[in-house]
């Protein structure tokens, strides 16, 4: 579904002013290898049984393609959230991953990292964005304009952001092809630390709030 351009959950909203800042290499490495990414992808397999992997893919000229996922456990551990813009050429212009105060449920995390990839990417100015995610639910949330349940708020979100760029869309991806957003929402577990940094002409951190 292509989108032409309230309130989230209190807790899970007030999650996103509590960053403690990181040195930027550590989040710029992981994203960096986004790069590698593309270029594996448009290398040719000439294995006689080549493995069927999903592969991130680059989006159109003019577009930005941004990946989304969330990080949760069931033994107590805090979760996070990692997101990723990129252009056609498969090159980074932002990335952030960000530790919450607290765990919540696996649904809950992968909206509320929807949410921030939307947030992210309008506040780097895309006008044209791609969304994706490895987590099905809200994506179909999303297009399906639902609104009811515990997510119902996030959703609404969602959507009224967007609403800022010329065009968007939302989408499913598997895992495989999301790893880089994974790896970083991973990292900020490992790390106890959050960060963001982009920008679309030139490089230099950036502040949400």
């Amino acid at each position: 579904m292509i989108w032409e351009g309230g309130e989230s959950d209190c807790l899970v909203n007030n999650a996103i002013h509590n960053d403690a800042g990181c040195p930027p290499s550590q989040v710029w490495e992981i994203a960096k290898r986004s790069l590698l990414d593309f270029t594996t992808f448009n290398l040719p397999d000439h294995s006689s049984h080549p493995t069927v992997r999903a592969h991130w893919s680059p989006p159109p000229l003019g577009f930005h393609k941004i990946n989304v996922d969330g990080a949760t456990a069931n033994n107590g551990e805090l979760s996070s959230i990692g997101v990723i813009i990129r252009d056609h050429t498969g090159t980074t212009v932002g990335a952030l991953n960000k530790l919450l105060p607290s765990a919540f449920p696996a649904s809950i995390i992968e909206a509320f990292a929807l949410l921030q990839g939307v947030l992210f990417a309008a506040k780097l100015g895309s006008t044209k964005a791609i969304f994706e995610s490895d987590a099905l639910d809200p994506i179909q949330a999303v297009n399906t304009n639902e609104n009811g349940g515990v997510l119902g708020h996030i959703l609404q979100d969602i959507r009224s952001s967007a609403l800022v760029f010329k065009r968007s869309s939302f989408q499913h991806l598997k895992r495989d092809g999301n790893r880089v957003a994974h790896e970083l929402a991973r990292d900020a577990k490992l790390r106890l630390l959050s960060h963001m940094e982009g920008g679309l002409t030139s490089f230099h951190p950036i502040n949400l709030n």
